[in-house]
Parts: C-alpha cells; sequence; structure tokens
C-alpha cells in the first residue's frame, strides 16, 4: 500500500464519519420539526451518501491499484 493510498483511505474514513454524524445529528435534532415528506427525502440522502461514498472511494483505489498492476506487470515488476 502506497502513501496515497493510505492518504486516501484516511480522508474517506474521515468524510464517512462526519457523514454518519451529520445523520445522527439530523435525526435527533431535526426530525420531529420537519414535515415528514422533507424529513424522510434528506435522511434518504445522507444514508445515500453513508453508504455511496466508501464505496466510490474504494472503486476508485481499486482501479488506480489494477492500473498500478498492469504496469508493473508491463515492465516486468513486482508490483506494490
Amino acid at each position: 500500500m502506497r502513501h496515497g493510498d493510505l492518504l486516501s483511505f484516511l480522508v474517506s474514513l474521515g468524510i464517512t464519519s462526519s457523514l454518519i454524524w451529520g445523520l445522527v445529528y439530523f435525526v435527533d435534532e431535526w426530525w420531529g420539526r420537519l414535515p415528514k415528506t422533507v424529513a424522510l427525502t434528506v435522511c434518504i440522502l445522507l444514508a445515500v451518501m453513508v453508504i455511496g461514498y466508501p464505496i466510490y472511494a474504494l472503486a476508485r483505489w481499486s482501479d488506480r491499484y489494477l492500473a498500478r498492476s498492469r504496469d508493473a506487470k508491463a515492465r516486468g515488476e513486482r508490483a506494490e
């Protein structure tokens, strides 16, 4: 794992943590104040972001890793 991969992982973890915190805060503080349709729509959007961002980040990391592996194999080196 390269330094850039670790940095991407840590940034992804930080963003995911803040999104989870935002979802919990929203449900605790704003759920009862908003109309049910608005609250449900915003909650669904937050949940999609919390679930989708780590999957997207992992897919990007996987693409970069596979590209490095192919380049290393083409040059006859061992992939990191």
